[in-house]
């Protein structure tokens, strides 16, 4: 039998009734095994095909911008655009890694609420993506006690939290509070 062979291995009526527990679970965790890489390689799959459409698009729109005979308000259009296209595809990134990161959580933790702090959980999250307020002239202020103990799951909560500000900083305009 190769290393990397997943398949169940057979039990045959010459084996120990001792052993047969023991088998069955093994051959439990080799099919959770092999549906695992099934689901990841399907996951690859389709990270791929969905990152291939803005990348197609950032690359149009650059070659429109580097063309020649383009004035400067269709090469600032191209540009826009191209901002816009890695705009689109960092937060396909970034939706890919949480939902990674959801999906390798879930199973150590079972999702079962612990106790959590949500004022340092924002503030976390806050640090986190303050360069990006920076960078859009936008001011994040966190007004709440210095401890807010919850029972809850810690890393759902900073993802719930991240989106909020995400979001928030997405849809202001730059230079808001």
């Amino acid at each position: 039998r190769k290393p990397q062979a997943l398949q169940a291995i057979q039990l045959g009526e010459d084996t120990p009734s001792e052993i047969q527990p023991m088998v069955q679970s093994l051959n439990g965790l080799l099919e959770r095994i092999e549906v695992m890489l099934v689901s990841e390689r399907r996951f690859t799959s389709d990270a791929a095909h969905e990152l291939r459409t803005p990348i197609a698009a950032i690359r149009s729109q650059v070659e429109v911008a580097l063309g020649a005979g383009i004035n400067a308000v269709e090469r600032d259009y191209a540009l826009l655009a191209t901002l816009q296209g890695c705009d689109r595809a960092t937060r396909m990134v970034q939706q890919l890694l949480t939902l990674a990161r959801l999906e390798a959580h879930a199973p150590a933790t079972g999702l079962l609420p612990a106790k959590a702090d949500i004022s340092v959980i924002c503030q976390q999250e806050m640090a986190e993506i303050a360069p990006q307020a920076l960078m859009q002239q936008q001011v994040i202020e966190l007004s709440a006690p210095p401890t807010i103990p919850i029972q809850c799951d810690e890393v759902l909560l900073g993802i719930l939290v991240r989106n909020l500000i995400d979001n928030a900083l997405r849809y202001s305009k730059d230079g808001s509070h």
